[in-house]
């Protein structure tokens, strides 16, 4: 059985993992020190709803009225509130200044709602300008059981119940509630819960921009000069994607299992979901 090294954060864990390393893959290193004729990448990774951050930093994060209400509003005013934000990331490339690409192979990121920092590997010095990454996992990797794929130095990663159904994982789960009151008040909130899988017909990939060029000129390259450490900080931005729904005030018709069709919508939507920060 191939073994495979998940980042595994959730609400309530943390994991640490051993990456892979080389110039198509990453090679087995206990450590995210870089070597000498290498540097190491990071994704930052923020939570966000609209311009409003969540997580990271709790009782002070950020929202538009500059409070630390647990409601956020949404690019269409709408006001919610996030439980378990949490998707895969996996197929994850950089781009060299010469067009080329690293691939990191057997890297998988299981983005959670607090912590942000995710170690990726170790990779040739170099201009980089772009990543690109899929959200989710490949099929054969969605019914591997956890117990026996994801495995790291001989200790199985426990089973995060929201992403693993018993059969498979899902690419993305979304759980929170919105707030139908006019004042924000939070008296009558709506629950909804979005498991999305990995099998839609909508591939969640998402390609990042060139950086240095054109309308983002002003996002400047990463020099990953030997044995700098370097930080890829993208927004991910939950209020952008659940605009492309229609929340009701029926509990009945906020989730996938009810309408999966919803699942399909938000699919389409997911590399829209996603911006650089700096």
């Amino acid at each position: 059985m191939k073994k495979y090294t998940i980042q595994f954060v959730s609400v309530v864990m943390i994991a640490a993992a051993f990456i892979f390393f080389g110039t198509t893959s990453c090679k087995k290193s206990s450590s995210s020190t870089p070597t000498s004729d290498s540097a190491v990448f990071l994704f930052h990774l923020h939570t966000q709803i609209y311009n409003s951050t969540i997580g990271g930093n709790p009782g002070v994060d950020s929202n538009t009225d500059g409070s630390t209400n647990v409601w956020y509003s949404d690019s269409l005013g709408r006001h919610i509130e996030l439980f378990v934000p949490q998707f895969f990331i996996s197929n994850i490339m950089l781009v060299n200044s010469s067009g080329s690409m690293v691939a990191l192979t057997n890297v998988v990121v299981l983005k959670g709602l607090d912590s942000e920092d995710y170690y990726l590997c170790k990779v040739p010095a170099g201009t980089y300008v772009s990543a690109m990454f899929t959200v989710g996992l490949s099929s054969a990797n969605s019914v591997t059981p956890p117990t026996t794929s994801f495995i790291t130095d001989g200790i199985p990663y426990p089973t995060q119940a929201t992403m693993w159904n018993g059969a498979n994982y899902y690419g993305m789960v979304i759980t929170g509630a919105y707030d139908t009151t006019t004042g924000n008040t939070g008296s009558n909130p709506i629950p909804f819960n979005f498991s999305l899988p990995n099998n839609l017909t909508t591939q969640y990939q998402v390609v990042l921009p060139t950086r240095g060029t054109g309308a983002n000129s002003n996002y400047l390259v990463y020099t990953a000069a030997a044995g700098s450490t370097n930080y890829i900080h993208i927004l991910c931005d939950y209020g952008k994607l659940l605009s492309a729904i229609n929340l009701r005030t029926s509990t009945t018709t906020n989730g996938t299992t009810i309408n999966p069709q919803i699942a399909d919508t938000l699919a389409k939507g997911i590399s829209n979901m996603f911006r650089y920060e700096q």
